[in-house]
């Protein structure tokens, strides 16, 4: 994966630093799109002398786009007004009225976009503004991809382009924007694909694996990963002998962290192939390194592990044990999700043994901890708990209120909301 992400930065920040190409397509499906996001962004630190600004708003249509955009370059030139103050600079000069007139075409408007920020530079001979037109959803590509047509320098580079640098994003399914490229005999126009699959990410990883001049702890780091594949792809033998040689090596090596996950690993896969009594044992043996070196964060992940197993083993005060310890310990780490998750599951142990006013008060808290922090999908599951609870117990107004409960919660995450209404401030 790391040979991945190092061919990613290392196109972008070449593309940053050539004066040949003003645009650069990446080809990439909408889901792998975050990482040239973020790669490009990185990249402000490296290259100071440069504005690098990414647009990742939602894109629904050129238009709605443009507005995004324009609000996102108002705000940070607000933003900047005090820290050029402070080093004695002359304001950002004010976004011209036309960037957000509605009757004029998005294609017009995104060229004055691209015009307006040629405008922040010192000057065209030293620096350049990078524009990444890269929304991270995209309900019309066709549209996109018709506004990225727009500002291709075709066919030949604009002398306004001189100091813009346009990144854009190319589906790579469909291949419209390379399409049209090659209509319009574009030149000067750079492409590269990403390619994050998991047969890509699987290929890249084992020729980390087996690369000797890779050094071991990076070689480590890709067979972890690989692991992990084998284990989501139910390729349990394998999973089993790669857990295996990492456990052996960060035991020779003293990494607790890593000898902990490693035994994690095993656990999972152990329990996903039918072998629960060994999974427990392997989970048993992390939560003991876990414990004497204090590898919270992994330690967390192996309760939550253990108990899902002891459960499955019909151990359910052990369960609850186990439960309760992950609920201390994701308090610890500050990690409230988590901390709802434990509570759930602690509550399962604790119906399962018929400690029903037990369990109800811990899923009761779960929902509270959902509703504080906006965990829709905890918070509707902890409800269905509830609900099959006053169902049995013939709780005919409690069941309905929690059936109301639900239907607001999957409005609440139909629309995306943070957090609930009332705890809006």
């Amino acid at each position: 994966m790391k040979r991945k992400f190092e061919e990613l930065r290392e196109n972008l920040d070449e593309f940053v630093q050539q004066d040949d190409y003003p645009m650069l397509v990446v080809g990439c499906l909408s889901e792998e799109l975050a990482y040239v996001v973020k790669f490009l962004q990185a990249l402000d630190e490296k290259h100071p002398q440069n504005h690098i600004l990414v647009f990742p708003q939602p894109y629904e249509d050129g238009a709605r786009y443009l507005d995004g955009i324009v609000e996102s370059i108002r705000l940070q030139v607000e933003a900047a007004g005090p820290l050029r103050a402070e080093r004695g600079a002359p304001p950002f000069p004010p976004l011209p009225p036309t960037l957000s007139d509605q009757r004029r075409t998005p294609a017009q408007r995104l060229e004055e976009v691209l015009q307006y920020l040629r405008s922040l530079l010192p000057n065209e001979d030293d620096h350049r503004v990078v524009v990444g037109l890269l929304p991270l959803s995209c309900k019309d590509f066709d549209s996109y991809a018709k506004l990225m047509a727009t500002v291709m320098p075709a066919p030949t580079v604009q002398p306004w382009m001189k100091a813009v640098r346009i990144v854009a994003y190319d589906d790579r399914t469909y291949k419209k924007l390379v399409t049209a490229m090659r209509a319009r005999k574009v030149e000067h126009v750079l492409t590269f694909d990403v390619d994050f699959s998991t047969p890509a990410l699987t290929d890249a990883l084992a020729r980390d694996v087996a690369d000797p001049t890779v050094p071991v702890p990076e070689r480590m780091s890709s067979l972890m990963q690989l692991a992990a594949l084998d284990y989501s792809y139910r390729r349990y033998p394998d999973a089993l002998e790669k857990y295996g040689v990492l456990f052996k090596y960060y035991e020779n090596e003293k990494v607790p962290s890593m000898q902990a996950l490693a035994l994690l690993g095993t656990g999972d896969t152990l329990r996903a192939a039918g072998h629960p009594k060994l999974a427990k044992q392997r989970l048993q043996q992390g939560i003991a390194i876990g414990m004497e070196h204090k590898v919270l964060p992994v330690l967390l992940n192996l309760f939550g592990s253990i108990t899902g197993v002891c459960m499955q083993l019909e151990q359910f005060d052990e369960a609850e044990s186990y439960a309760d310890s992950g609920v201390k310990v994701a308090g610890a780490v500050l990690n409230p999700f988590a901390y709802a998750d434990m509570h759930e599951l602690k509550g399962d142990a604790q119906i399962a043994q018929k400690k029903l006013t037990d369990g109800l008060t811990t899923y009761k808290r779960c929902q509270e901890l959902c509703k504080m922090y906006g965990y829709y999908h905890r918070w509707i599951s902890v409800l269905e708990r509830q609900k099959k609870l006053y169902e049995e117990a013939r709780l005919g107004r409690e069941r309905r209120e929690v059936e109301d409960e639900i239907l607001l919660v999957r409005e609440l995450e139909k629309r995306g909301a943070r957090r609930p209404p009332e705890a809006r401030t």
